[in-house]
């Protein structure tokens, strides 16, 4: 009986679904175009007075390492009210922000960069001591260290000039310097928890944008153009409302009161878009997952046994997935990395991830488990990701394994993966280039590895993909990152404590024209702001 109903849940999932490419072009209702801004409003010639973001979290923390993870949406708020050397610019490139010259030996291991002589929203000077500081209470967080961990040292040469000091030469070192997590602010007010934690309730900005009203984990928050930046926001204005649940965010765009949502229902495919709405999936550098808890304290033995978690990655439909619970708007993987724009993409799983019940018949069996077992899934309940693992819990009923699901909202789920206690988890795994996505998962100080109790320098295993991601990160040759990248994906497979199931994205809606105001595509993180004069592209 269980399994008839389910499928008529998938049925009616599947009647929800409309392909579509691109933006759609219905009309909606009450729609009504920006007064300052439209979609054909382009960043050369942009003015937006005011860009209404209809936002699921509130933004409660403005400190990306000041030991609150908090929401993406704080990241993306954070982004743009700091200081950075470099900047994501709207397709997830690092583009030179306060840097206007970068000067690497001919070793590859010592890059000095000059720096604009810049003053933060209150007058006070940007000096390169801030960086200092900021790269230290980056490092002492523990917050993504995998992304660091060829940086040895930096140091203040004088007051516009820094010195990276670095262990083996790192080709990505921009994408590093472009992180949330080196925001630059005033070194004297941030050098201590205690400062921190006061000045981060009213920061100023070295970025594109300041704070103008901000009261945490209040339903609005307010940020204005930085007239001390270097270059002019065509935002002067940009509010964050917080509407929680998707189809909240979909009337405000129909009503007109909002001007962009980053998570929307796939029915605001054809009831959303209209000649001043567009309807788009916004992907992200990163990919739908299965982790699975490896820590000592996770009670269920089955999944402690590799041969159980490579089942469950044959069983998974990951076609079915993709295109019953997300339109076919992202594509199934066949390998652990995000498989948008990637040169480096590995297809690592037998029969490039199609679907096997006989073989996950067969290593249940050879595991002991042939009548199959339960476990509990826990997963963020987000727009779409319900349908997706009802679609997976289908999927290992038919090979015998009876899953409880468990949504949770999102605050609740930082406490419950360190409480190391969960089974296996529906998630995401982002970062802005590949070799930074592998590391969150298999390098010593991982942010995935931490969160299932892997990555630890005294585990033969873990060190040796810790060894292949570090070859991989020095090496400037494409096809020799790829074929380390290959043996590393082989290794994850074969131990499958991450199962990849899709490239990830978010069914997003604008009435504002590319390019002026939301996250980079790829992207969720990071936010921009389109420029003028843009960011460099030298």
């Amino acid at each position: 009986m269980v399994r008839l109903i389910s499928k008529r849940v998938l049925v009616l999932i599947s009647a929800l679904v409309i392909t579509i490419s691109g933006a759609i072009t219905m009309q909606s209702a009450n729609a009504a175009t920006s007064a300052t801004c439209n979609l054909n409003t382009k960043v050369a010639n942009a003015a937006c007075d005011e860009v209404v973001y209809g936002n699921l979290h509130r933004i409660t923390n403005l400190d990306r390492v000041g030991g609150s993870g908090g929401a993406y949406s704080d990241s993306q708020m954070s982004y743009i009210t700091s200081g950075l050397l470099y900047r994501f610019d709207e397709n997830l490139v690092p583009r030179r922000d306060l840097v206007t010259q970068k000067i690497t030996s001919k070793d590859g291991l010592t890059v000095t960069l000059k720096l604009r002589p810049l003053r933060y929203s209150d007058g006070s000077p940007v000096r390169a001591q801030d960086v200092v500081v900021a790269y230290q209470r980056w490092a002492s967080s523990g917050a993504s260290p995998a992304y660091i961990a060829k940086v040895a040292s930096m140091r203040e040469v004088n007051v516009n000039t820094l010195e990276i000091q670095l262990k083996t030469k790192f080709p990505d070192i921009d994408f590093t310097l472009a992180q949330q997590f080196l925001g630059i602010h005033p070194y004297d007010r941030v050098n201590t928890p205690a400062k921190a934690l006061e000045y981060f309730k009213n920061p100023v900005s070295a970025g594109p944008m300041k704070v103008k009203q901000f009261t945490p984990g209040t339903d609005t928050f307010v940020v204005e153009a930085n007239p001390n930046y270097w270059s002019k926001p065509v935002v002067k204005q940009l509010k964050l409302v917080y509407l929680p649940d998707a189809t909240s965010r979909q009337l405000a765009l129909q009503q007109g009161t909002i001007d962009y949502a980053f998570e929307l229902a796939l029915t605001a495919q054809k009831e959303l878009a209209s000649p001043t709405v567009k309807v788009f999936p916004h992907f992200d550098p990163g990919t739908f997952m299965l982790a699975i808890n490896m820590n000592p304290e996770q009670p269920n033995a089955a999944l402690k046994d590799a041969r159980v978690r490579r089942a469950i990655s044959a069983a998974v439909d990951r076609a079915q997935v993709m295109r019953v619970a997300f339109a076919d708007l992202a594509k199934p993987n066949c390998g652990m990395q995000f498989n948008v724009n990637n040169p480096l993409y590995v297809c690592s799983l037998p029969k490039n991830g199609a679907r096997d019940v006989a073989l996950a018949k067969s290593l249940l069996t050879q595991a002991g488990y042939a009548n199959g077992f339960k476990m509990t899934m826990l997963y963020p309940n987000r727009v779409l990701w319900p349908e997706a693992t009802a679609i997976i819990k289908q999927n290992l009923l038919e090979v015998g394994i009876d899953v409880t699901l468990r949504p949770e909202p999102d605050a609740n789920i930082g406490p419950y993966i360190t409480s190391k206690q969960w089974e296996i988890m529906w998630f995401g795994n982002n970062a802005p280039t590949p070799i930074l996505q592998l590391s969150n998962w298999f390098a010593i100080g991982g942010l995935w590895a931490n969160n299932v109790g892997t990555g630890k320098a005294t585990v033969p295993g873990d060190v040796a993909m810790n060894k292949l991601l570090d070859d991989a990160g020095t090496a400037t040759n494409l096809k020799k990152r790829k074929d380390l990248l290959t043996k590393l994906e082989k290794l994850a497979y074969d131990s499958s404590h991450f199962i990849p199931i899709g490239t990830r994205y978010r069914l997003s809606a604008t009435r504002i024209g590319d390019g002026i105001a939301r996250p980079p595509i790829p992207g969720d993180l990071w936010f921009h702001i389109g420029l003028n004069p843009p960011l460099p592209k030298d």
